[in-house]
């Protein structure tokens, strides 16, 4: 039996993943800037700011977003919900074949 083997390594995964938690922590800290260039009524780099803000949050957005969905698709979990619930049934993650379970 051959194993399936992901198509990218942990560590692309753990940086795909923390690129999503940096772009968090950097809308948090634009939105700072923002904040206090509206406080200091520097109208210019609010500006700046506020675009940096919305660019962040959605960069962030799309990254965990995308991130949940290449979780999904890389799921080796086989659902399965017997017709009859009497009955066991292995199913080879595989081929999806049932055979009938052993004990």
């Amino acid at each position: 039996m051959v194993e399936k083997r992901p198509s990218t390594s942990s560590w692309s995964r753990a940086v795909a993943n923390m690129l999503g938690v940096l772009l968090i922590f950097a809308g948090i800290a634009a939105a700072g800037g923002l904040i206090a260039a509206l406080a200091g009524g520097f109208e210019g780099w609010a500006i700046v700011a506020g675009i940096a803000v919305i660019v962040l949050f959605g960069g962030a957005f799309l990254a965990v977003r995308e991130g949940a969905r290449r979780r999904r698709l890389e799921s080796n979990a086989v659902v399965y919900a017997p017709d009859n619930t009497d009955e066991l049934f292995d199913v080879d993650p595989n081929t999806g074949r049932r055979t009938p379970h052993r004990d």
